[in-house]
């Protein structure tokens, strides 16, 4: 490993060599947790008619305020039915929710508040009624043209409702990267198979589709690769020439057969960062590539090709399971909402209770739970006790000062490996 630099150093680094993903147009009903890559503006006033709130009778104002009580029914004013008018200011219009107001009413009156008999409205006594009340006017929401949606936004139900409304049946996004997990160590097998007693099953890719797929911030497909450096030396050169991201887990350390940096140094030459001062995690390490590295093949989807410019990411996590998902939510996670989005990620600051474990010099990534918009520290006995990982929600990072401290409500950043938002 070279000299460990901050989380702050690791997390500049890798920023700084993000490009923003490629667009392409998605359907608006396949665009739930997509990335937005246009802003979307209002097509028409919201709302485009003077709205009526609730199902009754609407009126002239100006006849109720001189004492009016009884009005005769003069027409039925439906929910996308053409405005009708109200001819006579003596007389009223029932009105349905969601219809058009009337052309010359001015105040609706519920139901719950009239009497009909026969075809006239009476009001009930000792309610008052104001001008404009259960009207929803043209406008009041948003102009014409005014932006709805911004380009950058993940849009989920609310925003697809808006886009909708407007017609934006067809929106432009991100494309989502093409990412290969690749897990090494000969003691893992495949999580069917019964494991002899020297071996484990594997869950990092598990993991990692998991929560790339359940993020939606990209496409992940996996392999395994033995404790090999020729089989992964094989494996990192063809996923180059197919995948945009490429994330290694185990055989980043010192060990006689760790070989991920090696084989990757030999391709790619020395990494941007090999080690972070954090716990835990401390042996990632961040590669990128590009053409100039291997034979990229352009695809229809408009994936680079030929000769032309196109930059890989390679993340080297460690092996242990915790460490695993810490550095996934720590760097990978906010990497690739920065691709999609084309801004940086900003983590919410949260209060913090209880204690976690750090060399003082370090920085912690402590997995811990969210309760009530609260951190919850729940900090594994090891980096291997991936058992004590069931129900956290991320990890909270925390300078190492702080460590075997019994903290009360102590501002801690918090990176998620599922929305939170």
């Amino acid at each position: 490993m070279q000299n460990l630099i901050s989380v702050a150093e690791a997390e500049t680094i890798i920023s700084k060599h993000l490009d923003t993903s490629a667009v392409e147009s998605v359907p608006l009903h396949t665009a739930h947790g997509r990335y937005l890559r246009q802003d979307v503006l209002a097509d028409r006033l919201l709302p485009p008619f003077d709205r009526v709130m609730m199902d009754g009778i609407a009126i002239s104002h100006a006849r109720y305020a001189a004492g009016g009580t009884s009005y005769p029914i003069s027409g039925t004013q439906a929910a996308g039915s053409a405005q009708l008018t109200l001819s006579d200011a003596n007389s009223c219009i029932e009105v349905m929710t969601g219809c058009a107001l009337p052309e010359g009413c001015d105040c609706v009156i519920p139901v719950e508040q009239i009497e009909v008999s026969g075809n006239t409205a009476t009001l009930r006594n000792g309610d008052e009624h104001r001008l404009g009340q259960y009207i929803h006017p043209a406008g009041s929401d948003g102009p014409a043209g005014e932006i709805l949606l911004h380009n950058g936004q993940r849009l989920g139900p609310t925003e697809l409702t808006i886009a909708a409304s407007v017609g934006a049946t067809n929106l432009q996004v991100s494309r989502l990267p093409r990412i290969l997990t690749i897990t090494t160590g000969d003691e893992l097998v495949d999580p069917e198979t019964t494991p002899a007693a020297h071996q484990i099953r594997r869950s990092h890719d598990i993991t990692l589709q998991s929560v790339i797929g359940g993020m939606g911030l990209g496409t992940v497909e996996s392999i395994h690769v033995r404790d090999d450096a020729e089989a992964l030396n094989k494996a990192i050169t063809g996923a180059l020439s197919t995948h945009e991201v490429l994330i290694l887990t185990g055989g980043i350390s010192r060990g006689k057969f760790d070989h991920v940096a090696p084989v990757l140094e030999e391709i790619l030459g020395p990494p941007h960062f090999h080690g972070i001062a954090q716990r835990p995690g401390k042996p990632m390490a961040f590669w990128t590539g590009s053409a100039d590295h291997v034979s990229l093949i352009r695809a229809d989807d408009g994936a680079a090709k030929g000769g032309e410019e196109c930059k890989r990411l390679i993340f080297a996590l460690p092996g242990n399971p915790v460490s695993v998902m810490a550095c996934t939510a720590r760097y990978l996670i906010p990497a690739l909402r920065q691709m999609l989005g084309g801004s940086s990620w900003q983590a919410p600051t949260l209060p913090a209770t209880g204690s976690f474990k750090c060399p003082a010099h370090f920085t912690g990534l402590a997995p811990c739970r969210i309760r009530d918009g609260r951190i919850q520290l729940a900090p594994p006995s090891n980096s291997g006790n991936f058992l004590a990982l069931a129900n956290t929600d991320g990890v909270a990072e925390l300078t190492g000062d702080l460590a075997g401290k019994e903290l009360l409500n102590h501002p801690a950043s918090f990176y998620p490996w599922s929305h939170h938002e």
